[in-house]
């Protein structure tokens, strides 16, 4: 991106610094910092939203910065921009001289620490220091200033905030370090400081801690290289509120998503830490999660969330799964740029609408050992009530027939007898990120969800992933959404609101299945075992106890029902399937079925032939 830095003739000599900088280290995985964004040496610039990059002009130097206002600049909402100095040692003191210029009291500017603590700032409401010096400092990670320019004060005339001949020094004080060479530190102030140092080995004292304050939405960010973090017996409670804090910026990207946490350094190994939300309150976009892991080779372990602040909470899926006042809050997300991330013993509960666990364009994903639940609830209360979201809607929800694993009236109207997943899928795996960065395949292994919409989906991931030795239970719209070459080793789901096993999707081929059927007594709204479309699949469905499967089960082949549709009228196709049924469900061969194979204790009902009169 070119830059047209225009200054006055006082700073040359300082642009051309600027310019011929070549200085010391950057941050880790820059690119999620902020969007648009851009490096110099030790400076990275990023803005709240493209729009600000069209208000603010800076020019970063080896020893200080220029931030001022671009030519005839407007802008119709409030912006800002944060220009990130990287320290290389931890410091004491610091020192600069400051000059502001034109109407620079209108716009005021603040020094942070990487703690988010305030250490310097000028509003206009003192006179302006010639020379900045902040003494008995614990300083170190990096410095912060930002800029914010209100949409009232665009109008007010151009400005210039100068800082040159910054000066730090080092704090030598020798951290206090563990038998076994643990850093040990006792809030999360210094945690927020050590978040982007590069080989670290960090334990944080035991104890519950607040995170209420953040300088961008993502609200703690470990961009550091090569570091661990000890974090057992250590709880983070995340104020929702700061789920709105900055704004919704038009466009997509992970720097525009809020997050609690974003992992994006590469090789982080994260232990032990329990994460909850509080206060309830809904943030201001769609797409706030607590974890967001895009650095390579990062390790999750033991790690436990628990998720509330989401709009509408109690309806699931039924008023819509994004746009208009939607908002979610989901779990662990793994992106792109994310390579050879592991999950392991991470366990998530999800108390809001949204994902628990799910990938996008990350490659060599490992999910082990880890645990998601959800609530369920039933359409018969979510009628009863006589005031809130759906009653003032008349009980109309966001769409008609077919929401998600829920049938709902031609008219839209919610009906009575039905199981409502409060949540979405346990553990999903996206075919892409947002620019088309294609998802590689994820091993789920030894994972167990229940009371979620779908369990663990798959299929949508046409390079096909690997799921051994899980378990899925009351699940709304299917237990195992399975896809192209995906395999299913030694898995088990029940059939009690959805059906056990979708495999929906018609153009999906060589799917490999081991899948055994737990008890599926005491369901409602749902008499499919399983589904079956597509081409090339091998199915096994087997079951500990026939008496688990109620009479009306049935097992579809070219099938409309249940979750994927098709529901544009279009008739699916199964076919060169290989099915072995060990349960006493009938298989029921429909119009598109053509050269199975069949092994079946339940009986065969060929109807896959339309009769023409």
């Amino acid at each position: 991106m070119n830059y047209n830095i225009k200054v006055v003739l006082l700073f040359r000599t300082f642009l051309l610094l600027s310019i011929l900088s070549s200085s010391t280290k950057m941050f880790a995985q820059a690119s999620i910092q902020g969007i648009p964004q851009f490096a110099n040496g030790a400076w990275t610039i990023r803005y709240n939203q493209p729009a600000a990059q069209e208000v603010f002009e800076v020019a970063p130097a080896s020893d200080g910065i220029i931030i001022k206002k671009k030519p005839a600049a407007t802008v119709a909402e409030d912006v800002y921009v944060f220009c990130h100095f990287k320290l290389d040692k931890p410091i004491k003191e610091l020192s600069f001289e400051y000059r502001p210029e034109g109407k620079a009291v209108q716009v005021p500017i603040t020094l942070y620490d990487a703690a988010v603590n305030v250490l310097w700032q000028y509003d206009g409401s003192e006179k302006a220091p010639e020379k900045v010096k902040l003494k008995n400092l614990k300083i170190r990670g990096q410095l912060v200033f930002k800029v914010r320019q209100d949409k009232a004060g665009t109008s007010a005339g151009d400005w210039s905030h100068c800082i040159r001949k910054l000066k730090v020094t080092e704090d030598k004080q020798a951290p206090v370090l563990a038998a076994d060479g643990y850093m040990l530190i006792d809030n999360v102030d210094e945690l927020r400081r050590l978040a982007g140092e590069d080989n670290v080995k960090v334990r944080l004292k035991p104890g519950t801690y607040r995170i209420d304050k953040a300088l961008f939405r993502h609200f703690i960010e470990f961009t550091g290289n090569n570091s661990t973090w000890d974090l057992k017996g250590v709880k983070f409670q995340v104020d929702t509120k700061l789920f709105s804090q900055f704004g919704v910026a038009p466009g997509g990207g992970d720097a525009l998503m809020y997050c609690a946490m974003t992992l994006s350094g590469n090789n982080i190994v994260m232990e032990g830490l329990q994460v909850e939300t509080y206060g309830n309150k809904p943030g201001i976009q769609s797409r706030n999660k607590i974890f967001n892991i895009t650095g390579i080779g990062v390790t999750l372990r033991n790690v436990e969330v628990t998720t509330e602040g989401s709009n509408p909470w109690g309806y699931g899926s039924l008023f819509g799964i994004s746009g208009g006042d939607v908002r979610k809050m989901n779990g662990i997300r793994i992106g792109w740029p994310g390579k050879d991330v592991k999950l392991i013993g991470c366990r998530v509960h999800m108390r809001a609408m949204g994902h628990a666990i799910f990938v996008q364009g990350a490659e060599n994903t490992l999910i082990e050992d880890c645990h998601v639940d959800g609530l369920l609830r039933k359409t018969d209360e979510i009628l009863a009530e006589t005031s809130g979201y759906a009653f003032d809607r008349d009980f109309k929800a966001g769409g008609k027939n077919y929401i998600e694993g829920v049938i709902v009236g031609e008219d839209g109207k919610i009906l009575p007898g039905e199981m409502v997943s409060l949540s979405e899928d346990g553990i999903r795996i996206y075919p892409e990120a947002s620019g088309g960065k294609v998802t590689g395949t994820a091993t789920i292994r030894n994972c167990t969800v229940t009371n979620m919409r779908r369990g663990i989906c798959t299929g949508l991931n046409a390079i096909g992933d690997l799921v051994i030795n899980c378990q899925v239970t009351n699940c709304v719209a299917s237990g195992f959404n399975v896809g192209a070459n995906d395999k299913l080793v030694n898995c088990r789901a029940d059939a009690k609101y959805a059906e056990a096993l979708s495999v929906p999707y018609v153009r999906a081929q060589h799917a490999e299945v081991e899948l055994e059927i737990l008890d599926s007594r005491g369901g409602v709204a749902n008499n499919l075992l399983a589904k079956i479309n597509g081409e090339n699949h091998h199915i096994k469905l087997t079951t500990a106890n026939p008496i688990f499967i109620p009479a009306p089960m049935v097992i579809e082949l070219s099938t409309t029902k249940g979750y994927g549709g098709p529901r544009n009228g279009s008739q699916p196709s199964a076919k060169n399937i290989k099915l072995i049924n060990k349960t006493p469900a009938p298989v029921i061969y429909l119009p598109g079925t053509e050269k199975v194979e069949v092994e079946s204790i339940g009986r065969i009902d060929d109807h896959s032939t339309v009769l023409e009169n």
